[in-house]
C-alpha cells in the first residue's frame, strides 16, 4: 500500500457541517467533493471537455455510484488553535469579513454556524495499492490545485476554506515531479506567481504524453487557457494579518458589487435578492498564506453560461487591486 501524508494548516475560516448543520465536522467526504472538483477541471482541459472521458477518467480516481474509488482518503489528528472552535457572528468593526461570509449568521430557522478557526492543523492522508499508483498521484495534483486554488467547505469561493500544505512525506516508490506543494517559502506577490507558475507547469509535463484535444465543450469549469485566467492579488504589499485579507477583499468585493446594476450584478452567481436560478460565481477567491503575509489568488472561469460581457464584469474586480499579476496557463 503507497500512502502519503499531509500536514494541513487552515488558512481562513473553516465552515463545515455533517447532519446537524450546525455544528462543524471535517470528514473525508468534506475533501472527496472539491478534490473532484478540481480534477474534472483539469482533466476537461486535457480532453478538450469531453464530458464523457472526463467522468470516465474521474471514475477511475474518485469513483463513482457504481465503483468504489481507489484512493482512500483519512484524517486525523485535528488540533484547534487555543480558542478553540468558534461561531460566526457579524462584527461592527468588519464589514468585509460579514459580506464574505454572511450566509453563516444565524437566521430564524438557525443558530450561527461553527467553523475551524485559522491556525486549525490536520492530518491528511491518501492512500493506494501499487496498481494505482497513477491514480494517487494524480489525487495529489487535485490536492494541490485546492489548497493553491480553492478551498473547502461553504463560502469556500468567498475565501473562506483555505488551506495551507505545511509539509508532506512521499515513499520513494511515488517519486515524480510533483508541483510544489506549498507557496509558503514565498515572500512577495511575484514570487508567489512564480511558485504557482512554476505548479502549473509541472502539473503540464505530467501529462504531457497526452495531446490535449481541441476545446469543443465550455459547459463546465475547466482548467485551460481558453477557459480559465489566475490572478494574485494584493495592495501594494502582502496583508501582515488573516483578518486584514478577509476585511480587505471583502469590502472591495462589496464595494464593487454596489457599483453594478441590478442587471450586471447577475454575472457575479445567482441566486440574489429577488432573483432566481441558479448559476455559481465563476470567480474563486483563495486566501495563500507567505512566509512575508497574506496574498489573494483568484480564479475566473469561462464558461457557456456566461456572456462575454458577464466575463468583463467578474474580471473588472480585479483591477481594483493595486498589485495584480496574470499567471500564464
Amino acid at each position: 500500500m503507497l500512502k502519503v501524508k499531509f500536514d494541513i494548516e487552515v488558512t481562513t475560516p473553516l465552515f463545515l457541517a455533517g447532519a446537524n448543520q450546525e455544528e462543524v465536522e471535517l470528514r473525508p467526504p468534506s475533501l472527496r467533493g472539491p478534490l473532484r472538483y478540481w480534477y474534472r477541471a483539469l482533466i476537461g482541459g486535457i480532453v478538450g471537455g469531453n464530458l464523457a472521458e472526463v467522468r470516465r477518467r474521474e471514475t477511475e480516481v474518485f469513483g463513482s455510484a457504481e465503483y468504489g474509488s481507489p484512493i482512500s482518503i483519512r484524517i486525523s489528528e485535528v488540533t484547534l488553535p487555543e480558542q478553540g472552535l468558534s461561531a460566526f457572528t457579524q462584527a461592527d468593526n468588519q464589514p468585509g469579513r460579514n459580506y464574505l461570509f454572511w450566509s453563516m449568521d444565524k437566521t430564524k430557522d438557525r443558530s450561527s454556524r461553527q467553523y475551524y478557526p485559522p491556525g486549525t492543523h490536520f492530518r491528511l492522508i491518501l492512500a493506494a495499492h501499487e496498481k494505482n499508483r497513477q491514480a494517487l498521484k494524480e489525487a495529489i495534483i487535485a490536492l494541490w490545485l485546492l489548497t493553491n486554488l480553492g478551498g473547502l467547505g461553504a463560502r469556500s469561493r468567498r475565501c473562506a476554506g483555505s488551506l495551507t500544505i505545511c509539509s508532506s512525506t512521499l515513499p520513494s516508490a511515488l517519486e515524480f515531479n510533483l508541483p510544489r506543494l506549498s507557496p509558503e517559502d514565498a515572500s512577495s506577490l511575484d514570487e508567489l506567481a512564480n511558485t504557482l507558475t512554476l505548479g502549473l507547469q509541472e502539473i503540464q509535463r505530467f501529462y504531457k504524453a497526452e495531446k490535449r484535444s481541441e476545446l469543443q465543450n465550455r459547459s463546465f469549469d475547466i482548467l485551460s487557457p481558453a477557459t480559465c485566467s489566475i490572478w494574485v492579488l494584493s495592495p501594494s504589499n502582502p496583508w501582515k494579518k488573516v483578518k486584514e485579507a478577509l476585511e480587505f477583499v471583502g469590502r472591495t468585493y462589496k464595494e464593487y458589487r454596489q457599483s453594478l446594476s441590478d442587471e450586471q450584478r447577475k454575472a457575479l452567481g445567482l441566486p440574489f435578492g429577488g432573483h432566481k436560478g441558479r448559476l455559481a460565481s465563476p470567480l474563486h477567491l483563495h486566501i495563500t498564506a507567505i512566509k512575508a503575509g497574506y496574498i489573494c489568488v483568484a480564479t475566473l472561469f469561462r464558461k457557456n453560461a456566461l456572456l462575454p460581457d458577464r466575463l468583463d464584469i467578474n474580471s473588472k474586480f480585479i483591477v481594483r487591486f493595486e498589485s495584480n499579476r496574470e499567471l500564464k496557463l
